[in-house]
């Protein structure tokens, strides 16, 4: 009777701690970063990257709010120019801002496209930082790993979250070239310790998987351009890893890591990968 509790005791234990797909799907996201949650949660947080029919791109930044004035112009101005001087939100890309300047004056008058006509009256966009809305430090670590930014994806219609895509690029000396695949799956058995091996049927072997201090096929396959996938119910996890060499001024080779984990819904994740894109 003690052996059979000892084995039930032993069963619950493991079962208890085992990996599981599961996890994805209750973690839902990126620590305090939930997919589907609406976009007002964190309106003053998302300055515009880009944008198209179905979705929006916004980098998680600290706070600010947008509020608009009229102003005259006194003589023609280049529309870059004008957009650098009233930018969407803090350092934005000036062509979104041009873009979101046409979207606020759609009869403004221009001339030879590029130049914007004087005397007349449009509307800009004018940025106040808001302190009570400051970014939150505890999302830029990932395990051991230092965040550089964070990409937040909504859908136009529903105005929830689809995508959240922490960046993780590194620049780094030449000699890690032949580290790329063993550090790669340093960060995938970060993962898999917590929800198992990928999803997909390509996946590490056992030896590959016993001897966590070196790196195997699987890895070094991926590590120049590769993607890692696990799918639960509704989630998708994915690391997507490029690297690729450039010389610098002083003659000397960098390599360049461009390394990103995206937490999406399925769905999205589905209609991107139909779209063609």
């Amino acid at each position: 009777m003690k052996n059979l509790l000892f084995l039930i005791g032993l069963f619950i234990s493991l079962f208890l701690n085992a990996q599981s797909i599961n996890e994805l799907e209750y973690k839902n996201g990126f620590k305090s970063l939930k997919l589907n949650t609406h976009i007002s949660s964190l309106k003053y947080n998302l300055q515009l990257i880009r944008y198209n029919e179905d979705y929006s791109t916004f980098k998680y930044v600290d706070g600010y709010d947008t509020s608009y004035k009229s102003i005259t112009l006194k003589k023609k101005i280049l529309m870059s120019d004008l957009a650098e001087l009233y930018p969407v939100g803090f350092n934005t890309e000036w062509l979104v801002s041009w873009g979101y300047i046409e979207l606020l004056n759609p009869k403004m008058k221009m001339k030879k496209r590029f130049w914007v006509e004087k005397n007349q009256e449009i509307k800009v966009p004018v940025i106040k930082k808001l302190s009570e809305y400051p970014l939150d430090k505890t999302l830029l670590n990932l395990f051991e790993y230092p965040i550089n930014s964070i990409y937040l994806t909504f859908d136009n219609l529903t105005n929830t979250l689809k995508s959240i895509s922490l960046n993780l690029d590194e620049e780094l000396s030449i000699g890690y070239l032949n580290l790329l695949g063993f550090r790669l799956k340093k960060l995938y058995n970060k993962f898999s310790e917590i929800i198992g091996p990928t999803t997909e049927s390509y996946k590490p072997t056992p030896d590959c998987e016993k001897f966590k201090n070196k790196s195997c096929l699987f890895f070094e396959e991926n590590s120049l351009d590769g993607k890692i996938l696990w799918k639960s119910i509704n989630v998708v996890l994915s690391i997507t890893q490029k690297a690729n060499v450039k010389s610098g001024r002083d003659g000397m080779g960098k390599l360049i890591v461009n390394k990103v984990v995206s937490f999406q819904d399925r769905t999205y994740f589905k209609s991107i990968k139909n779209s063609g894109f």
